[in-house]
C-alpha cells in the first residue's frame, strides 16, 4: 500500500467514525444541534480536522444525514430486500423499521422522521435532501405493494396509495411514541401496520366438496327399482 493510499484510508476511517458520532448527536438534538466544535470535542479531534474533512457546517450536516440513512439501509433495508418475495420483503421492511427504533440503533429513533419535523418549514439543500429520502421511502413501499399485488400475494383490490400512507403515518406516530416512552402507543402502531398488510392478503380458496359420480348403470338400477 502506498503512502497516499494509506493516508486516504485513514482519512476515510476518521470520517466514518466522526459521522457515526455526529449521527448519534443529531438524532437527539437535530441537525441544527451539530457544530464543528461540538463534533470535534465528541470525536476527540481538533476543529481543524473537522473542517478539513467536511468544510463547513452545512456539509457536515448533509454528510451526517447520509450516514444515518446509510446505517438504516444496512440494518433494515438490505436484509429486507434479500427476502424472496415482495410480500416477505414488505413485512420485513415494516418489522425492521419498528425494531430499529425500539432497539435505539440511533438514540433518537428514525432519523429521517426526526429531521423532517426539524426542517419542515425551512428551505435549502438539507430540506431538499430530506424530501428525497421521504419520497424514496414511499416509493419503496409503493413498489413492493404493487409487486405483491401482481403476484397475487396481496388482493387485487388493495388501494396501494392508501396502504403506503397508512404505513408511513404509523411510523411517524410510533417514532414520537418511542421517544416519549409510550410503549402501548408504539405497539399499537406496529400491530396496526402489520395488520393492514395481513388483512390485504387474499383468503385461501376453499375447495368444493367432491360429489361422487354415479355411473349410468347405477342410475338405471335406481330407476328400475
Amino acid at each position: 500500500m502506498t503512502k497516499t493510499n494509506g493516508r486516504r484510508l485513514r482519512g476515510e476511517r476518521a470520517r466514518a467514525e466522526i459521522l457515526t458520532r455526529s449521527a448519534r448527536i443529531a438524532s437527539i438534538d437535530g441537525l441544527e444541534g451539530l457544530s464543528i466544535g461540538r463534533v470535534a470535542a465528541e470525536a476527540g479531534v481538533g476543529k481543524g480536522n473537522i473542517q478539513v474533512l467536511f468544510g463547513d457546517k452545512e456539509s457536515l450536516q448533509l454528510a451526517t444525514l447520509e450516514k444515518a440513512v446509510e446505517l438504516f439501509h444496512a440494518t433494515v433495508i438490505f436484509p429486507a430486500m434479500n427476502k424472496k418475495t415482495a410480500l416477505a420483503k414488505l413485512l420485513a421492511l415494516v418489522e425492521g423499521w419498528f425494531d430499529f427504533v425500539e432497539r435505539r440503533t440511533l438514540p433518537g429513533g428514525c432519523f429521517v422522521n426526526a429531521v423532517s419535523s426539524e426542517y419542515r418549514a425551512r428551505q435549502g439543500r438539507i430540506h431538499d435532501r430530506i424530501v428525497e429520502h421521504r419520497v424514496a421511502t414511499r416509493e419503496r413501499y409503493r413498489r413492493l405493494i404493487t409487486d405483491a399485488k401482481s403476484t397475487g400475494e396481496l388482493r387485487a383490490d388493495v388501494d396501494v396509495e392508501q396502504l403506503v400512507f397508512d404505513l408511513v403515518a404509523n411510523e411517524a406516530v410510533a417514532n414520537v411514541a418511542a421517544l416519549m416512552e409510550e410503549s402501548e402507543e408504539f405497539e399499537r402502531a406496529r400491530s396496526t401496520s402489520l395488520g393492514r398488510i395481513r388483512e390485504s392478503i387474499p383468503l385461501p380458496k376453499r375447495k368444493r366438496p367432491q360429489v361422487p359420480r354415479r355411473s349410468s348403470k347405477g342410475r338405471a338400477k335406481d330407476l328400475s327399482s
